[in-house]
C-alpha cells in the first residue's frame, strides 16, 4: 500500500466514526477523492516533473488541438452567439491572450470583466439585485448558497462538450452531484507570499509568520480579503479544522485575529502582488497566482504552504441565472476548456487545472512547481474548505477583525 493510499484510507476510516451532517459527509468524502486525484497531479504528467433557448451545438470539428489523438476534436457551436459577454470574477484570473482570442473567433465587440474581491463580495451583490452579468467563478464551497439563493441557472452540458476533458474526480462531487451547476475552472492552495531579501527568514509554519508579522514585518504583511482564507492561520495554528465553527475553537482564534490586526499593511485581494513587487509589503497570506503576474520578474519571491496544513480550493465556472448572454456564454464555458486554452490560463494564472488533455500543455516546469501541484506529503495535511457562512460567530470575528487591520 502507497502512502497515499494509506493516507486517504484513514481519512475515510475517520469520516466513518465522525458523527457529522449530510452536508459535512459529502464535504468530506469530496476532499478525500480531490486527495487522491491531488496526489496523482503531483506524480504525474511532464516527464521532468515530480434565458434564451438554442439548438444543440453541432458535431462538426473544428481545429483540434495538439493533444493525445484520443482526444476529441472541439465542436463548433451551430447556434448564433451574442456579441457581448459581461464576466463577474477575482482579479488577474483569466488570460488576455485567451480573452482577446475568444473575441476575434467569435466575434465579441464587448468582453466586459468586472471584479469582485471574494466570494463574500460576490455573493452581497447576486443578494442585492445586481443584474446583467453573464459568467462567474466562485469557490465551490458556496456554490451550495449560489444554488439555494436561485443565483444560478443549469447547465446543459451536451453544449460544453469539452467537460470531458477534466478529471473524473473533480466532477459529480458534494457541491454540484447531479453535474448541472458549474464547470470546475482551477484549484490551489492558501499560504504565504515572501520576498526572502526582506525578511529575516522564511517562515515554514503559520505561527513562525504569525510570530514575524507582530515582529520584525509588522506593517509590511498583507491578509488577502477573504474571510475563510483569513481563519486558516489561527485555527490551524491551533491545531484545529480551518473549518471549524466550536464556539471555544473559534473564542481562540479570534484572540489571535485580533491581536495580529494592528500590524497588517492591510487586506487586499487584488493588488496585492503589485504591493509586494514594490517592497511596500514583505509577505502576503494569499494564492500562488502573482508569482507568475506581477512577481514574475522578482527573483527573491517564494511561496510556503505552512506546516500546520491550509485549504485545498477549487473554483468553478458558473451561469447566472439571469445571464442577458446566455449563447455567447456556452460558448465561452467550451472555449475556456480547449487544452491549449486551458493550458495557456495555468501558465498565466499558475493556478493548478483539474483538465487532463491541458496538463500535457502546461509548462514543465509548472508542472514540477510545489507550489502549484503540491507533493504527497502536503496533500496530506490540506482540508478542504466547507460553507460555513451560516456561523453568526465567524462573521462576526470577521466584521471585528476588519475594524482592526491596520490599527
Amino acid at each position: 500500500m502507497t502512502q497515499n493510499s494509506a493516507d486517504l484510507e484513514a481519512m475515510l476510516k475517520r469520516i466513518a466514526e465522525t458523527r457529522i451532517n449530510r452536508r459535512g459527509f459529502l464535504a468530506a468524502a469530496g476532499y478525500s477523492s480531490v486527495a487522491a486525484f491531488l496526489a496523482a497531479c503531483a506524480t504525474s504528467g511532464s516527464s521532468t516533473a515530480p434565458s434564451t433557448s438554442a439548438a444543440a451545438p453541432s458535431s462538426a470539428p473544428s481545429s483540434a488541438p495538439s493533444v493525445a489523438a484520443s482526444a476529441s476534436p472541439t465542436p463548433a457551436p451551430s447556434y448564433k452567439t451574442e456579441t457581448e459577454l459581461i464576466m463577474y470574477n477575482w482579479s488577474d484570473y483569466v488570460s488576455k491572450k485567451n480573452m482577446d482570442a475568444f473575441k476575434k473567433e467569435y466575434g465579441v465587440s464587448k468582453f466586459q470583466y468586472d471584479i469582485f474581491d471574494n466570494n463574500d463580495a460576490l455573493m452581497a451583490k447576486l443578494q442585492g439585485g445586481a443584474k446583467g452579468y453573464d459568467i462567474a467563478a466562485p469557490t465551490n464551497n458556496y456554490l451550495s448558497a449560489m444554488i439555494e439563493g436561485g443565483f444560478l441557472q443549469k447547465l446543459d452540458m451536451s453544449r460544453i462538450p469539452n467537460i470531458s476533458r477534466i478529471n473524473p474526480t473533480f466532477r459529480k462531487q458534494w457541491w454540484d452531484p447531479t453535474e448541472e451547476y458549474c464547470v470546475p475552472k482551477d484549484y490551489g492552495t492558501t499560504g504565504i507570499l515572501y520576498r526572502s531579501k526582506l525578511i529575516p527568514s522564511i517562515p515554514q509554519s503559520w505561527r513562525e509568520f504569525y510570530d514575524m508579522t507582530k515582529g520584525p514585518a509588522s506593517g509590511k504583511v498583507i491578509f488577502v480579503d477573504s474571510r475563510d482564507d483569513v481563519f486558516i492561520m489561527p485555527l490551524k495554528m491551533l491545531g484545529f479544522s480551518l473549518n471549524s465553527v466550536e464556539k471555544d475553537e473559534l473564542d481562540q482564534a479570534r484572540t489571535i485575529l485580533l491581536d495580529v490586526a494592528p500590524h497588517l499593511y492591510g487586506l487586499d485581494s487584488n493588488l496585492y502582488g503589485r504591493t509586494m513587487a514594490d517592497g511596500t509589503a514583505w509577505m502576503t497570506l494569499g494564492w500562488t497566482g502573482p508569482l507568475g503576474q506581477e512577481l514574475k520578474d522578482t527573483p527573491d519571491k517564494g511561496y510556503v504552504v505552512p506546516s500546520e496544513g491550509t485549504a485545498f480550493w477549487l473554483d468553478v465556472w458558473v451561469m447566472l441565472a439571469d445571464a442577458p448572454h446566455p449563447n455567447i456564454s456556452y460558448a465561452w464555458l467550451d472555449f475556456i476548456q480547449r487544452p491549449d486554452v486551458q493550458a495557456e490560463e495555468s501558465n498565466y494564472n499558475l493556478y493548478a487545472t483539474p483538465n487532463d488533455d491541458a496538463k500535457k500543455l502546461v509548462k514543465p516546469e509548472i508542472l514540477a512547481d510545489a507550489a502549484i501541484f503540491p507533493p504527497d506529503d502536503v496533500i496530506a495535511k490540506l482540508e478542504a474548505q466547507k460553507d460555513t457562512s451560516a456561523s453568526t460567530q465567524r462573521n462576526d470575528i470577521w466584521e471585528e477583525f476588519k475594524s482592526k487591520v491596520g490599527g
